[in-house]
């Protein structure tokens, strides 16, 4: 539970059903980033290789990757803790460490998003 006993991934999806997910033109929302900043989470796009820092915060700021599969027009979001990379797909492992799973998704043709959400919990500064 990369956002804490509160967060389980059951609970965030419950509450995702309170936020808009597509634009009236078809586009899709990042819905989590509202979500986020409604329970007073603190939030800040962050450049891809500082997702390989996020171990030393002990949990301390957390983040949310994206990425796209164009082969299969397929875009996926995983959770990044101290831990690792926690995937909701099905037979996922709990955690998985950062660089062998970027490098495994890329042999998939993963094309992974120039930044990644970094989040912290409320009176908590980001990378601190």
């Amino acid at each position: 539970m990369v956002m804490g006993h509160l967060y389980s991934y059951e609970h965030v999806l419950s509450d995702s059903e309170k936020y808009p997910k597509i634009t009236e033109d078809g586009k899709f929302i990042g819905w989590w980033e509202t979500y986020l900043q409604d329970a007073g989470f603190q939030i800040e796009y962050r450049p891809f290789m500082d997702l390989y820092q996020l171990p030393r915060f002990g949990g301390r700021t957390v983040g949310l990757l994206m990425f796209d599969i164009p082969e299969i027009k397929f875009s996926h979001i995983v959770a990044v803790d101290e831990f690792g990379i926690v995937d909701p797909a099905d037979g996922a492992l709990p955690h998985a460490d950062i660089a062998v799973y970027i490098l495994k998704r890329i042999s998939q043709k993963a094309v992974f998003h120039s930044e990644f959400l970094a989040i912290a919990a409320p009176g908590t500064e980001l990378f601190q």
